[in-house]
Formats: structure tokens, sequence, C-alpha cells
């Protein structure tokens, strides 16, 4: 075998080895997320210690220090997850149900749009909201992590509110509205309807558009 011939196969070796370390590290991060996820979510995240989620993993400590480096460091990659945007999108407002509220020119379709996205995109980031927003009382290090994703939120409602107003007065200025669009559209308010009072999302769904209409949207005028 040629010495080119040799040092192809050597390179092909070390670059399998090198994606078969890659991947197997994924699987870690990804077990180790699992496990914080369902400890973070049953007993809270204060309670929950490196330890416990390494054992939930099945991996050590020092593999939960090494690849996160704290336990914030842990819950901050799991609010990464589940907050990331689906479908690739560089943002949540390019969500494709978000993208047929921007687009939609009657303002009560656009609040139903609205309304819908909103609660699927809730049930699915719910869990880690209230993570985050109950491990920002008891950890300094998360309080800035929460208000930024509080402040996320409030960018995202003031440009789909901007979106409403383009087709028609509202009630409230768009300022105004936007923050009551922050308010009823938060995870925390879906949380309390329907893990606290057995809501379907198709309820909440309904009830936030129902709410926002009648907040948002000047009546329609009586027949001549």
């Amino acid at each position: 075998m040629s010495r080119s011939v040799k040092g192809t196969v050597s390179s092909a070796k070390r670059s399998y080895r090198s994606a078969l370390r890659r991947e197997q590290a994924a699987q870690t991060r990804a077990r180790i997320l699992d496990a914080a996820g369902t400890l973070f979510g049953a007993q809270g995240y204060g309670p929950t210690t490196i330890r416990q989620i390494a054992e939930s993993a099945g991996v050590a400590v020092d593999t939960v220090y090494a690849t996160f480096g704290n336990k914030a460091r842990v819950l901050t990659a799991l609010i990464d997850v589940h907050l990331a945007p689906a479908g690739g999108a560089d943002s949540v407002l390019e969500r494709p149900e978000v993208t047929a509220v921007r687009d939609e020119p009657d303002q009560r379709r656009q609040l139903h749009l609205f309304a819908r996205s909103m609660a699927a995109i809730s049930a699915r980031v719910r869990p880690v909201a209230e993570i985050l927003r109950t491990a920002s009382a008891v950890d300094p290090a998360i309080e800035p992590i929460y208000q930024e994703m509080e402040g996320y939120r409030a960018r995202n409602m003031r440009e789909a509110a901007g979106w409403i107003a383009a087709h028609g007065p509202l009630r409230l200025d768009v300022e105004r509205a936007a923050e009551v669009m922050w308010v009823l559209a938060s995870p925390d308010v879906a949380r309390k309807l329907c893990e606290g009072r057995g809501w379907s999302g198709e309820q909440y769904a309904e009830w936030l558009e129902d709410t926002l209409v009648r907040t948002l949207l000047p009546d329609r005028a009586a027949p001549g």
C-alpha cells in the first residue's frame, strides 16, 4: 500500500473516530438535559443537585460539570432546547403559524390565528418557563436570564401588536396593546388555566382569542 493510500485510510479513521466522539458527546448531553428537566419539574430547581442529575442520566458527576460547568448552565441549556424555534427558524416570529398572523389582513382572523399559535407554543415551553420562573427566585445567576426571556417575549408581543394595528384601529395604543398581549399570552397564565384549572389547549385558545378581541378591537358597527 502506498504512503498516500495509508494516509487516506488513517485520515478516514480519525474522521470516523471524531464523528463518533461528537455523537457520543451529543447523546450524553441530551441524557443529562432529559434527566435535569425531569428532576427540575418534579422537585424544583433549588432542591435538585448535580449528583442527582448525574445519577439519573447514568453519568459521572464530573461529566456533568465538564459538559455544562454548573447547575445554572444546565438550566440555560435546557431553556435553549425548549425555546429554540422549530423548523430551523432564526426567531419564533419566523414560525409559519406566526407569519400567518402577520400576513392575515383581517384583524379578527389575526387574533384567531395568534391565540392558537400562542396556545401551541405555550404547551411546548411552559414546563421549562415555570422552572425558569421559580429558579430565578432562588438562584441569582438565573434572575437575569428570566428577565431576558420576559423582555424577549415583550418585544415579540410589540411586533405582533403592530401587525394587528396595521390592519385597523385598536381600542388601545400599540404599546398598551402589546402589554395586554404579553400578559394574557404568557406561559404563566396558560399554566394557571390549563394545569391549575384543567382547561384544554383549545379552551385556552378560545378564551385568549375572545378576550383579546374584546380588549383590543372596537365594537363592530351595527348594520345601518
